[in-house]
């Protein structure tokens, strides 16, 4: 089995402490990490190297960030087609807006709207993991994507 650590959304200038500890923890066992945009800053991108990292651009990543990620791409993981894109616009019929984005994908992660989110669209699983921080009403979250015969996807609350 790969497990895959998701994250969307940290919205951090610099990666702390508690940043660190956290994802340390939360992804200790993970083979690769999906970013969905917003890191914000570049140390947060250069912290995330660390790990294998496959990342997309955000509408509020400082210049260095936006320089050296696309808007979006597609990635491929023991043999399954996984689209990457931040989002745009609001945050209702986000969902269509980011499905329409791809062909012949199996899994769509999206951010943008700090929403959690975990639905199956036209056999496409399509999957927000949330803000690092939260917010609105929502806790902070992440996600974890294992892949063996078939991809299971699940939120985690971080605590």
């Amino acid at each position: 089995m790969f497990r895959v650590g998701v994250i969307s959304d940290t919205h951090l200038g610099k990666a702390t402490n508690d940043f660190k500890e956290k994802l340390q923890r939360l992804f200790d066992n993970v083979g690769m990490i999906i970013h969905a945009g917003d890191m914000t800053g570049i140390e947060v991108y250069d912290y995330l190297c660390n790990w294998e990292l496959k990342a997309v651009r955000g509408n509020m990543d400082d210049f260095g960030v936006k320089a050296i990620l696309p808007e979006k791409r597609i990635e491929e993981v023991m043999g399954k087609r996984i689209g990457i894109i931040h989002g745009r616009g609001s945050p209702h019929g986000i969902e269509n807006l980011v499905f329409s984005q791809f062909k012949d994908v199996d899994v769509i992660i999206f951010g943008h709207s700090h929403i959690p989110l975990n639905i199956k669209k036209e056999d496409v699983f399509m999957f927000n993991p949330g803000a690092f921080r939260g917010s609105y009403s929502y806790k902070g979250t992440v996600g974890m994507m294992e892949i063996e015969d078939e991809i299971i996807l699940r939120h985690i609350e971080i605590p």
